[in-house]
């Protein structure tokens, strides 16, 4: 009889021991799930982005981009300041060539950046002023930036730090801050907001020396090859980094890139 219940017993606390060996399992393997993803680097979240964005080698190969950006900037009770459509060009080889060009007020605008230099043009006027033409060449870096984005966050000469995952409406993102040889205290501070699940970049937030700009990145063009932005918002934040007002909103169309 004793050695029965012995039996009994032993087979009680083996069956037990089996069963929270196998939930320590489980939970083992569910940390290391969460670990593994929560371990992936700056660098690896934004391959990610990249290949969802159209992919390194596919951007390696494109000569040329253009589209239509239509803008509209607003003043913080919401009238309109100014409104525009250009017409944007960038050819990357053999090297930089860029042109933007639009109408306002009647006149027709005309930025070239060729050989390394900017020229700007309205109507039959050519600008001379070294202000103008330095705010011009400013323009046309800017633009160039924007839409060589996510592509151009893995080029040596770029710092990515992870900084963690942060709700934005009703999506999970990443983090990652971006930084660039030859910063100093006045540089403009980038942030990218990369979604979770399905590594689009779908939302930027810029550190100015005057203001901070929180731009979201609402729908994407697929015509191409490449999942480029179609529709944008950017929100001027307070200190606090909550949104004041929007600032300006931007839509892109007719893309085309030649290889």
């Amino acid at each position: 009889m004793k050695m029965t219940m012995m039996r009994t017993t032993s087979k009680i606390i083996y069956k037990a021991g089996i069963k929270n060996f196998g939930f320590f399992i489980l939970l083992a393997l569910i940390s290391f799930g969460c670990n593994s993803e929560e371990k992936l680097t700056a660098d690896q979240i934004v391959t990610k982005a990249i290949e969802t964005h159209g992919g390194i080698e596919n951007w390696k190969e494109v000569k040329q981009v253009s589209f239509d950006k239509e803008t509209t900037l607003l003043l913080e009770d919401g009238s309109i300041q100014i409104k525009t459509e250009q017409f944007q060009l960038f050819q990357f080889k053999p090297q930089l060539f860029a042109k933007i060009e639009w109408e306002m007020n009647g006149e027709d605008h005309l930025m070239i950046y060729e050989d390394g230099k900017v020229s700007k043009r309205v109507n039959d006027s050519i600008i001379t002023s070294t202000q103008d033409l330095d705010r011009a060449e400013s323009a046309v870096f800017a633009a160039q930036y924007v839409i060589s984005q996510p592509f151009d966050l893995l080029n040596e000469n770029v710092t990515l730090t992870y900084l963690g995952v942060e709700e934005i409406e009703d999506k999970q993102a990443h983090i990652i801050a971006v930084s660039y040889d030859g910063d100093d205290n006045n540089s403009d501070k980038w942030s990218y907001y990369v979604d979770v699940e399905t590594f689009e970049i779908v939302a930027n937030k810029v550190e100015l020396t005057d203001h901070t700009s929180w731009v979201e990145n609402l729908t994407f063009d697929t015509v191409t090859d490449f999942k480029f932005n179609a529709h944008r918002k950017s929100y001027r934040l307070n200190e606090a980094g909550e949104k004041t007002y929007l600032r300006a909103e931007y839509f892109y169309t007719n893309f085309s890139v030649q290889y």
